[in-house]
């Protein structure tokens, strides 16, 4: 269930003008303050009751949809609605150290670019380590949370409802010693555990909605037991190498006054087995021991979706690494190619997979932000009708009523209450009137209000303008040949 919200405007003129200064910043400020009505107006978009979603190489959508899955995680912003729930990795290493504010600044040029096309930011990517893919320097948690608040705070003063996800640590197993006074830290990595602990006393717990943190199962099957060694590959969680090692995740966000948040699994997975030629390849050195067949893969994504629902309601999200970066073109020894699911039994085992779904709920969208027109005296009387449609991008019916709040235009409506069924529209008319008006600008507002109280959207209001001016002037641009 999307919010498929627009910017779209609504302003007709009587031809292209550039009229005296004044008229051109009237219309900036009738243009701006739209963009601004329809931000307040937009209700916050639905999350399902559990995420159910995929890393993805290409953006694949309708076999996303096709499969009951509702999120996707992605590296760069979208720029439109799209019609799964999106949550967006943006980078935060150690490199932006050096200049927290332009950091900042970066992140909040971005929320505002993806505002409502995003429900979700990662900031970072497994902080807890000096990879390339993690912090690039040795970890300190303390510089991640500095980075973390910055982001947080930028995001959240742009678009509120958004939520803010704490980059997803890395299963780094029980590591032994210290480094600078870091417990559980070799000056490369840290102890996944110590990490948090230390994220959570330098205050990073008031800088997310959700942790986050990557538990792939390893060779053990998604319900061992996390610490546990019970003889097998498959029970072997000795050093939380296993799905259910997040649980001591969770313990620690109790034990420190976060289990009031949830948990994202922003990476989780099996890795299966690839061509022989690969097995010596050095990027597989350590991997093998963690290689499942392509069955075992499906039973164990499913039955990890299952456990997490059945037993952790502190578990929002769970995202599978990955849906299709074996279609990517990839070296065929590129160990991610083989964490895919698609065209592997574990793509029909994901699909036929029963879902957690939320109640059904109505979500009001009325694309147009400002109505508005533009005449002179001679022009009248004036009659005009516009359309203005309301559609349903729920999953419930919604009733709708239009009201028009008079200022110094009286708006005339038309079919200005009704029913919208999910995924259908509706059109009210409005009719501006004017006869005998000197030169200005009128204006008056409508609210459009949905029922019940659970649609999202629930109100918005569009401004209705008319402008009267002593003259139009139109601007043609100059025809140009191609030669």
């Amino acid at each position: 269930m999307k919010n498929y919200r627009s910017f779209e405007t609504s302003v007709r003129a009587a031809g292209w003008l550039v009229g005296s200064f004044l008229l051109v910043a009237l219309l900036l400020s009738v243009l701006l303050g739209a963009m601004q009505v329809e931000a307040e107006g937009a209700g916050e978009t639905a999350v399902s009751d559990f995420g159910y979603g995929f890393n993805m190489a290409a953006w694949d959508l309708d076999r996303l949809q096709n499969m009951g899955f509702n999120w996707m995680k992605v590296f760069n912003g979208p720029g439109s609605r799209l019609p799964v729930n999106v949550l967006l990795r943006v980078e935060a290493n150690a490199s932006h150290m050096s200049n927290v504010t332009g950091f900042g600044d970066s992140i909040a040029a971005l929320a505002q670019s993806q505002k409502g096309f995003v429900e979700a930011y990662e900031i970072g990517n497994e902080p807890n380590l000096d990879a390339s893919y993690g912090w690039g320097a040795a970890p300190v948690a303390a510089d991640y949370v500095t980075l973390l608040c910055e982001a947080y705070g930028r995001i959240k003063a742009i678009d509120p409802n958004v939520r803010v996800v704490s980059a997803g640590l890395a299963p780094t197993g029980r590591v032994t010693g210290d480094w600078e006074g870091h417990s559980g830290h070799n000056g490369l990595y840290q102890d996944e555990r110590e990490f948090l602990k230390e994220l959570i006393t330098a205050g990073g717990g008031n800088c997310l909605d959700g942790v986050g943190y990557h538990p792939y199962g390893f060779s053990a099957d998604f319900d061992a037991e996390p610490d546990v060694n019970l003889g097998e590959s498959t029970t072997n969680c000795t050093n939380g190498f296993c799905f259910r090692g997040v649980e001591k995740i969770y313990e620690i966000m109790q034990a420190n006054g976060l289990g009031d948040k949830t948990v994202w699994a922003t990476e989780f997975g099996w890795i299966v087995e690839p061509p022989s030629e690969c097995l010596a390849d050095p990027s597989w050195y350590g991997r093998l021991w963690q290689i499942v067949t392509e069955q075992k893969q499906a039973d164990n994504l499913v039955g990890a979706f299952q456990y997490a629902t059945t037993n952790w309601p502190w578990m929002e999200t769970m995202i599978i690494f990955n849906l299709n970066f074996n279609q990517a073109g990839y070296p065929t020894c590129e160990q991610m190619r083989y964490y895919a699911v698609q065209g592997r039994p574990a793509e029909a085992a994901l699909s036929a997979m029963p879902k957690v779904t939320s109640q059904p709920i109505g979500e009001l969208l009325v694309s147009s932000s400002i109505i508005g027109t533009m005449i002179t005296p001679e022009q009248q009387p004036f009659v005009q009708e516009v359309g203005v449609p309301i559609e349903n991008v729920g999953t419930a019916v919604f009733t709708y009523t239009v009201a028009a709040n008079p200022d110094t235009l009286t708006p005339g409506l038309i079919n200005s209450s009704g029913a919208v069924q999910p995924g259908e529209t509706a059109v009210f008319t409005v009719t501006l009137n004017s006869s005998g008006q000197p030169v200005g600008t009128y204006g008056a507002d409508l609210v459009v209000t949905a029922v019940p109280t659970t649609t999202l959207g629930v109100s918005v209001t569009i401004p209705v303008k008319l402008f009267i001016v002593d003259q139009i002037y139109s601007t043609y641009l100059p025809l140009v040949l191609k030669q």
